[in-house]
């Protein structure tokens, strides 16, 4: 029986196919308002971040021809120029304020050995009205079922061949400048292009990327990967048999080489506190993480106030969870709940 006191709050879909340009040019159509109000709001195009965009469209648009055409596409539908779009999909590498908890479990982790990946979508509470979801068939790729930000066309997700992708920011302690290159939202999308987690890990290591990240990478052959990007560089490590993340590096190199120094927890600042808390909790579920288990981690609130996985806004925090969601590739299928996880329903989409 379903649990009355939940919600049932679903996201808007859009559904998009024909060539990679013509999907653009549908969604930017589709979206024209609300990617112009984004990107007045989130990163007013001044011309000092336009130049960056230039630099950065210069390399993407002589990257991956599926995600450049979408990008033209959508420069087209939605009137907005590519300078625009460029700078619209440079988001984390201007912004870089999204405090998401993430995790992934494979093969003797979870109940029937297929992987899940999942996170909690952690950002300012004045971007909860934007977020939808993007159904896109582009001749001669994968389709992709994406949640997705005006503008921001693939910013989680996964593909008809169980490739899927779930991330958090990171590199901000210190922070890191990013530099020219391929902006972490066009990167996903190009991501989702490709069959598996060996293909996905080929294209980043080819790719001059622009910005940091953490990407938890699962595919439909039982692989759970982990990648912690920052400015020149990309570390990796394979889920044995579970891994999780909040918003700094913890491969021994990339601490290394970024030289990150922890802040002590506080609810501004509490990515040590809620790494920690997922990793407890994906060891104490070992063996047994299936759909169930894995909502019940993002509805987390069992640790101390300001420290819980599922965050709601509360006093001197600035970010709390606007949607939670996780993927099982095996199926195809991406499982999200609009809003705190603790209130809602998770609503079942397949690819």
């Amino acid at each position: 029986m379903k649990n009355p006191e939940l919600c049932s709050t679903r996201h808007s879909l859009l559904c998009v196919e024909g060539t990679p340009r013509a999907c653009g040019r549908a969604y930017g159509e589709a979206h024209a308002e609300a990617i112009e109000a984004f990107l007045r709001m989130e990163v007013p195009p001044r011309p000092s971040r336009l130049r960056y965009a230039r630099r950065c469209w210069a390399r993407l648009g002589q990257w991956e021809r599926p995600v450049s055409e979408f990008a033209l596409g959508v420069s087209e539908g939605s009137g907005r120029s590519i300078l625009e779009v460029t700078l619209l999909l440079l988001h984390e590498e201007i912004g870089h304020l999204k405090r998401c908890t993430a995790f992934g479990a494979a093969g003797p982790a979870t109940c029937d050995g297929n992987p899940v990946i999942g996170q909690n979508w952690d950002w300012s509470p004045s971007l909860y009205p934007w977020s939808s979801l993007l159904r896109a068939r582009a001749e001669g790729q994968p389709a992709t079922l994406t949640y997705a930000y005006p503008g921001l066309w693939s910013a989680a997700g996964l593909n008809e061949h169980g490739l899927g992708l779930v991330w958090t920011s990171s590199g901000l302690f210190p922070r890191l400048r990013p530099r020219v290159g391929i902006p972490t939202y066009a990167l996903i999308a190009g991501l989702l292009t490709r069959r598996n987690c060996r293909e996905a890990l080929e294209l980043l290591r080819s790719t001059e990327h622009a910005g940091s990240f953490i990407f938890l990478l699962a595919d439909a052959e039982g692989e759970v990967w982990v990648v912690e990007g920052f400015p020149g560089r990309i570390e990796t490590a394979r889920a044995k048999p579970w891994i999780s993340r909040a918003n700094h590096y913890e491969c021994v190199r990339s601490c290394w080489l970024t030289r990150q120094k922890l802040p002590r927890p506080t609810v501004r600042k509490n990515t040590a506190a809620r790494a920690k808390r997922m990793s407890d909790l994906l060891r104490a579920h070992c063996g047994r993480i299936d759909g169930r288990v894995a909502e019940a981690l993002l509805r987390d609130h069992a640790a101390a106030p300001g420290m819980t996985l599922c965050q709601h806004l509360v006093r001197g925090r600035t970010s709390m969870t606007l949607d939670s969601f996780y993927l099982l590739p095996a199926r195809r299928e991406m499982r999200i709940a609009r809003g705190l996880p603790c209130r809602h329903r998770y609503q079942h989409y397949r690819v």
